[in-house]
């Protein structure tokens, strides 16, 4: 597997690319904006098909694209049973909130804590993080030793918890446990900011001594 990062939109959100080079099948990460981009990305990585688009959750930062990403693919979506009313709701997106109206087609497929999603012959266990938001999920690859973290947690920090569906204490909770039992080699890939480790973040994340 390779992975594949580009940043998108005001916010610099990371949107991923997986991709199986075997079969040459791709699963796109947080499709935040910018399709164009995205798009190119996918190309240069030399993907056929791409079988998956994951949302780690549904702010519109992470999302903003997906309209685009999904007709061009045709690849179906996935997201949390909590955070998919953001996916048509731009009050809950927070699309609004910057003059913008982000509404999507309901996904394909609603993921809960514990399933393990096989796309492309690449495996993803879905891991409830709330906390950023209702939904908030992480997409962890037992193989190669990496998660998708979203919003959920950063490069010595964490994600905002003051937005609606927010809670501090919650958050907390699923980084203790559900990324600090992973191996401390695991590689965390978030939303924003540069790639980190279970490791690092054990011993120098302020918020978690």
């Amino acid at each position: 597997m390779k992975l594949y990062k580009c940043e998108v939109g005001m916010l610099a959100t990371n949107c991923y690319l997986a991709v199986n080079e075997e079969n040459k099948q791709g699963v796109i990460v947080d499709p935040g904006a910018d399709c164009d981009s995205i798009m190119e990305l996918v190309e240069h990585a030399g993907v056929e098909k791409v079988v998956g688009i994951l949302l780690t959750h549904g702010h519109s930062d992470h999302i903003g694209a997906l309209n685009e990403v999904r007709q061009a693919t045709g690849a179906p979506v996935y997201i949390s049973k909590e955070d998919e009313p953001c996916l048509s709701k731009a009050d809950i997106n927070l699309s609004f909130f910057v003059g913008r109206s982000i509404q999507c087609q309901p996904a394909e497929n609603l993921v809960q804590d514990g399933e393990v999603l096989n796309l492309g012959g690449m495996e993803f266990e879905v891991l409830a993080t709330p906390g950023h938001t209702k939904g908030g999920i992480c997409y962890y690859n037992k193989e190669n030793k990496f998660a998708f973290v979203g919003d959920t947690v950063f490069c010595e920090s964490i994600g905002r918890t003051d937005l609606p569906g927010g809670s501090y204490k919650q958050i907390l909770e699923s980084i203790k446990n559900k990324i600090l039992v992973l191996d401390d080699g695991v590689a965390l890939l978030p939303g924003h900011g540069p790639q980190t480790s279970v490791g690092w973040e054990r011993r120098r994340n302020p918020f978690l001594q």
